[in-house]
């Protein structure tokens, strides 16, 4: 009996350990095997970058940043032909440079789902929401421009014209 107990709770552990494990991993965009797997992930990293697409929340800077390390990453599989070949340096280059790029993109992922813990108002109990990183980034830019279109619209203080009266030559 305590070997049937002692085997279920070794399974039930084992079971529990896979799934924190699976749980925990990420899917990485880039891994540079080859040449010609670099250069089909490299095309839809460039792709997904566009507006629309999984990683277009990427910045302008971190954008050549990922541009520039794909780059070193090309140069580096055009000197050798299989990855027995590598150096220790093109070893460590090739890693660095893929590592910023996952970075990158797994920080600017569209689909990343992001939990906040909130209490809302009279409540001393917390509540889980989850959005994902592209549903926040398109309600914050959207704040922002509708922020800006009531500054424009509104009085200035002490009835001083506002912006779009100037343009429109009312402040006079």
């Amino acid at each position: 009996m305590k070997q049937v107990f002692a085997a279920a709770l070794l399974a039930g552990s084992l079971f529990f350990a896979a799934a924190a494990t699976a749980r925990e991993r990420t899917e990485r965009p880039l891994t540079a095997d080859s040449k010609a797997l670099f250069d089909d992930q490299a095309a839809a990293i460039r792709q997904q970058m566009q507006s629309g697409g999984r990683y277009e929340f990427v910045s302008d800077a971190e954008r050549s940043e990922v541009e520039r390390d794909l780059q070193r990453i090309a140069a580096v599989l055009d000197r050798h032909a299989d990855a027995r070949s590598f150096s220790d340096g093109d070893k460590a280059e090739l890693l660095q440079a893929q590592e910023n790029v996952n970075a990158v993109l797994t920080r600017n992922d569209g689909r990343r789902l992001v939990c906040v813990r909130e209490r809302p108002t009279g409540s001393h109990l917390g509540k889980d929401k989850c959005q994902t990183f592209a549903e926040i980034e398109r309600a914050r830019r959207s704040s922002e421009t509708e922020v800006r279109r009531l500054q424009m619209k509104s009085p200035g203080p002490s009835g001083l014209p506002n912006q779009s009266d100037l343009r429109r030559g009312g402040g006079n």
